[in-house]
């Protein structure tokens, strides 16, 4: 089909005329357009502007019953910082008819890491243990306006409440103890390994998208009874990060590859998934990531939480939450979206390198 050029000398919009009377140089209506001029002329140039497209849906995940409810459609973010350097977007989101918890407000910090698509939940609060407000208390009719980020902390003021900050490599819980009882089936056991790459000392378990292909370059740790089985990741071949040309998906060129790895199939109540990272970073990160153990593809968004123990008489707690990340292509040119990723919290406990781990929920 033969591509039609027009050249938009005046660079206006005409919405009076009827189309077949328009003259050369206006145009009726335009969507997504950028129209470039000078304060001398109205000559410019009119060029396509790139639309909005979602990139991440958000959740209450409540930590009794392990759901996913989705926010109401009043829900408005109140605030927001930019950390260019860091490729990473920090908002401030509050749900004034949120159908859980006594309050029926729900407030959240979250963050996006746009090079990876990893979304991490800050905080998410229903409560703040009085049945009227929630932890944050934010107001819409207060934005949050004053934002600033110091290393690793995240200052935020909306002039109703004190000032505030919080760590980001951090994501923190409700200040209600939970009557819940956790930690009495087993779900995941593996032998913890590490590896360093950057600098960057990495132990656990992370056999599922691994840097380097065919030739794993960061995989670590091994399943161990009862979860020796293993869940292949979906697709064909290496994975390679996912570009858009012309609303197409297809593969990035001259970028590292990622192998197609593997989880380790959970037992008992957690047998419908497979665990794919468990692993804690020397510069304070962690990562936490399942699959369905039903031929691979990720879970969704939730979290997970229990017991940890190791073989060396270590025990602790562990909370581990997860959403979709960034789409992949494989050798056969499909899009592939396996892994639920996210943030992991460790307390009480140090994973060490040789050690086998129990994880119970």
């Amino acid at each position: 089909m033969a591509n039609t050029q027009r050249n938009f000398v005046l660079g206006r919009m005409n919405k009076s005329l009827d189309e077949r009377l328009l003259p050369n140089g206006e145009y009726v209506d335009a969507v997504n357009l950028r129209l470039g001029s000078t304060e001398e002329s109205e000559v410019g140039s009119v060029e396509n502007a790139k639309g909005n497209t979602q990139l991440s849906q958000l959740y209450f995940i409540d930590p009794v019953t392990l759901t996913n409810t989705p926010l109401s459609s009043e829900a408005r973010t109140i605030g927001v910082y930019e950390d260019g350097a860091n490729e990473t977007l920090y908002w401030f989101v509050h749900d004034p008819k949120c159908p859980i918890g006594d309050t029926g407000k729900l407030d959240m910090i979250v963050s996006l890491n746009i090079l990876t698509g990893f979304l991490k939940y800050h905080i998410i609060s229903i409560d703040d243990g009085s049945g009227i407000n929630t932890t944050l208390n934010f107001n819409p009719q207060f934005l949050i306006t004053a934002t600033n980020k110091v290393s690793d902390l995240l200052f935020f003021t909306d002039f109703l409440n004190p000032p505030r900050f919080i760590n980001i490599k951090n994501s923190y819980g409700e200040p209600i103890v939970s009557t819940v009882t956790t930690g009495t089936t087993t779900a995941f056991v593996f032998t913890a390994g590490s590896v360093t790459q950057a600098g960057i000392i990495s132990t656990g378990f992370h056999q599922g998208t691994v840097l380097g292909c065919p030739t794993p370059t960061n995989a670590i740790g091994a399943g161990a009874a009862p979860t020796t089985t293993q869940i292949a990741l979906p697709g064909t071949g290496c994975y390679s990060p996912t570009v858009v040309v012309f609303g197409v998906s297809g593969p990035q060129v001259n970028v590292p590859l990622t192998s197609k790895g593997f989880g380790i199939q959970g037992a008992n109540t957690a047998s419908g998934f497979a665990l794919t990272h468990f692993v804690t970073n020397s510069d304070g990160t962690a990562t936490f990531a399942l699959i369905m153990s039903s031929g691979g593809g990720n879970p969704g968004t939730g979290i997970m939480r229990g017991e940890i123990t190791g073989s060396d008489g270590s025990s602790g707690k562990f909370v581990g939450q997860y959403a979709p990340t960034a789409q992949f292509v494989d050798e056969s040119n499909a899009t592939q979206n396996p892994e639920s990723l996210g943030g992991l919290s460790l307390t009480g406990i140090t994973l060490v390198d040789g050690v086998t781990y129990t994880l119970k929920i």
